[in-house]
Order: C-alpha cells, then sequence, then structure tokens
C-alpha cells in the first residue's frame, strides 16, 4: 500500500514537471491571445489513469504562476485543466467527445479570462482562438499519440503500474 502511494506520487510529480517544462520551454506559444499549449497533450493521459488528473492541475498551476500570469488566471486557468480532464474521463468511452472537453472548456473561461482579466480583445475573438489553439494541440497531436498508446500493452502496463 504504502509502495504504491509513494508510485503514485512520483508519478504525478513527473507529469507536472513535464508539463511545466513544455509549458516553459515553449512558452511563446503557451500564453497570450493565440495559444497552442502544446503541454495539453498530456491529457490524453487521463484516458489511462485517472489520477492524471492531479499532476496536469499541479502542472497547469505551476506553469501559470511561473508564467506570471494574473491571479484569476492561475486560478481559472487551472480550474479550466481539472474540469476538462474530469470531463475526459467521465466520457473517456467516446475519445473524439473526450478531446473536445479541453478546447470547450480553455475556450470558454480561459477566452473569458482573455477578455476580462487581461483585455485583450472582445469574447467573439478570445473565446475561438483559445478554442481552434486547444483542438489543434488535441486533436492533431493528441488523438495520434493515443491511438498509438491506446493498444500498445507495453505502455499500458508501465503506466498503470
Amino acid at each position: 500500500m504504502k509502495n504504491m502511494v509513494l508510485k503514485d506520487l512520483i508519478k504525478q510529480s513527473m507529469i507536472a514537471a513535464i508539463y511545466v517544462v513544455m509549458v516553459m520551454v515553449l512558452r511563446f506559444a503557451s500564453f497570450e491571445l493565440i495559444q497552442f499549449r502544446v503541454a495539453e497533450v498530456l491529457m490524453i493521459l487521463i484516458l489511462f489513469d485517472k489520477k492524471s488528473i492531479i499532476g496536469l492541475t499541479i502542472g497547469c498551476f505551476v506553469a501559470n504562476w511561473l508564467g506570471a500570469a494574473i491571479i484569476i488566471d492561475v486560478i481559472f486557468g487551472t480550474l479550466a485543466t481539472t474540469i476538462a480532464g474530469i470531463l475526459m474521463y467521465i466520457t473517456r468511452k467516446h475519445a473524439l467527445l473526450a478531446f473536445a472537453w479541453p478546447a470547450i472548456i480553455n475556450g470558454l473561461i480561459i477566452g473569458l479570462i482573455l477578455t476580462f482579466g487581461y483585455l485583450v480583445g472582445p469574447l467573439y475573438y478570445t473565446i475561438p482562438s483559445v478554442f481552434i489553439g486547444e483542438a489543434v494541440v488535441m486533436y492533431a497531436i493528441g488523438f495520434p499519440i493515443y491511438l498509438s498508446l491506446k493498444d500498445n500493452q507495453h505502455f499500458i502496463e508501465f503506466f498503470k503500474s
């Protein structure tokens, strides 16, 4: 039991750290009005293990904090990732739908934050811009990776262990 808790702690810490590094390395694409936050591709891990929501939530929080986001962005941007993760897990049997949740939730929440927190544009521009960036990351990058991993027994055994 104690060994399993330690493994979970290490796994979620690694997911969070990878998320943060990806956001910081690709900072130019991870923030601002037009966002292609490639780190969001890690959301596919939720379809393999719901505990990944924890690592992704922590990673998003730390990345937003380090990225000098305003406090409302740190809090509600992180909440958007958590909500999208929960909805992905709930709809995991329908992968095409599950992959839409990060785009929908981030489009709405981050679009609102960009408009009212950063004052960068009207909602009819901010919501679609975030939605499109997230959809591209999830479907063009994440979905092919998911398809290659979902039947890979070595990955599944490694990830579940």
